[in-house]
């Protein structure tokens, strides 16, 4: 017998309130609220009961993973720390949000452009906008003033400053540019900037090596922001829809006259964060490719933009000869709104 979606529903919406309730019965018999060692109206006594669920309830991942089925399917909400947009597309609440650490942007970049230029090599700063800045179809509620207008102070900030000022913008508008279950770019994304970058350099780089950046097939994605949806078993059925990826390899081209295993100058160095050191979106490649020179990257993943900066500058890398710093900044990290009170 075949049962109507109508009939589906009711029995998953049974289920979820099964999943709400069971846990808490089992927990209330396994370890009943008289053994709790604080008084019970106490913010520790409920994480004490809270630990006890943990330990004693064995289906308590299922149960979550069914209430979060419940939430994206019906509700089209995740936890708390991403927000749902029109066909499943999640973005970081990060990107509604203040920064929580504040950084003067305009004195640490006049002290970031001094000791590179000391070097001898030129800054440019990268500030990649925000992912509800370039999909503001994918999610109709509007920011305040303060986000609209953030990217274009930036680049204000960064054209006083006397630098090369590159706004991503244009590059990052095509359909595709981010990942959907992703806070970071796509690689069609990340090729589009590293595209324009080389555009902006030509001419200009002195030491070009021919690379080849060749696509190597797709395989299955899962964006960091699944962790805000984790439906387990029931994501095929309810979401957040399977994601796929194209896959780059980029090799020295068989045609510089380099030898295979000869020494490459690296006129090209870029600092930054994941969007630069995570493999799945190919920048540093696209960028050697693009550029036809070759790039070392201290960028890292979970330091925010400014740890990478400083332990760049505060190391010995500086002494390497460089023609460019590349500073890839995502946008959420900035805020503004002190130096325009």
């Amino acid at each position: 017998m075949t049962l109507s979606a109508s009939l589906k529903t009711q029995i998953f919406v049974a289920g979820c309130i099964t999943a709400t309730l069971l846990p808490g019965a089992w927990t209330l018999v396994s370890a009943p609220l008289s053994n709790l060692s604080v008084d019970v109206i106490s913010g520790a006594a409920q994480r004490q009961y809270e630990e006890r669920f943990d330990d004693n309830f064995p289906l308590r991942k299922s149960f979550s993973q069914t209430w979060a089925a419940f939430k994206f399917g019906v509700f089209g909400e995740v936890a708390e720390g991403a927000l749902v947009g029109k066909d499943g597309v999640l973005f970081t609440a990060e990107e509604f949000e203040e920064p929580q650490e504040y950084h003067d942007f305009e004195s640490t970049l006049e002290n970031v452009r001094f000791q590179v230029e000391q070097s001898g090599a030129e800054l440019i700063p990268l500030i990649v906008p925000d992912k509800i800045r370039m999909m503001p179809e994918a999610f109709p509620h509007s920011r305040s003033d303060h986000f609209d207008t953030r990217y274009d102070t930036l680049l204000n900030v960064i054209a006083a400053e006397g630098l090369l000022t590159i706004d991503l913008r244009p590059s990052l508008t095509e359909t595709g540019s981010y990942m959907v279950t992703d806070t970071h770019w796509s690689p069609s994304g990340a090729e589009a900037v590293a595209k324009q970058i080389s555009e902006l350099l030509q001419g200009k780089v002195e030491t070009e090596v021919a690379f080849v950046t060749q696509q190597k097939g797709q395989r299955a994605f899962d964006g960091d922001l699944l962790a805000f949806a984790d439906t387990g078993l029931w994501r095929e059925r309810f979401g957040p829809t399977q994601e796929y990826i194209t896959v780059f390899e980029t090799s020295k081209s068989t045609d510089t006259d380099l030898g295979l295993f000869d020494d490459v100058e690296t006129p090209i160095t870029l600092v930054g964060t994941s969007f630069s050191a995570r493999k799945d979106f190919h920048f540093v490649g696209f960028l050697k490719s693009n550029l036809r020179a070759d790039v070392i990257s201290y960028a890292t993943e979970g330091n925010g933009p400014f740890v990478p900066m400083e332990q760049f500058l505060a190391g010995d890398k500086l002494s390497n000869p460089t023609q460019f710093v590349l500073w890839e900044i995502p946008e959420r990290y900035l805020n503004t709104w002190r130096n325009h009170q």
